[in-house]
């Protein structure tokens, strides 16, 4: 009987030193990889670019996320020009997590174009800048 109790404790120690630890260390996401694409096919963007053509009709965000706290949540801004046209928050369920996000672009929405990728609390972790001909 005393083992059984002795186990419990040790476990619940372990357990609670793990947790100080990641405490201690805070809270970290980072993008691993983000790119504009013309389309997404099983979670993999498809025509990545920098230009894209005025009748592209829509472009994906792509974001491969690493985080050592999940689940959490990041944010795609989209920008045209200076003004925020779009804002979207993605859940972030597993250390390693690929999302994206969409915006349908206009013909005549040419120029320049990014997207800020941030986390929850606003901190932008990369930023893609793009173009519309």
């Amino acid at each position: 009987m005393r083992a059984k109790i002795a186990a419990a404790v040790l476990t619940l120690a372990i357990w609670e030193g793990t947790a100080d630890s990641q405490d201690l260390a805070g809270s970290s996401i980072s993008v691993e990889e983000a790119v504009i694409a013309t389309g997404i096919e099983n979670l993999v963007p498809v025509s990545p670019g920098h230009t894209f053509d005025p009748g592209v009709g829509r472009l994906y965000c792509f974001t491969k996320i690493k985080t050592t706290r999940p689940p959490t949540a990041i944010k795609h801004l989209w920008f045209y020009g200076d003004k925020m046209v779009m804002e979207i928050s993605l859940p972030v369920r597993a250390a390693g997590w690929r999302t994206y996000s969409m915006k349908t672009i206009l013909p005549s929405a040419s120029g320049a174009w990014r997207v800020d990728i941030t986390s929850e609390d606003g901190t932008v972790l990369k930023t893609l800048n793009f173009n519309i001909r």
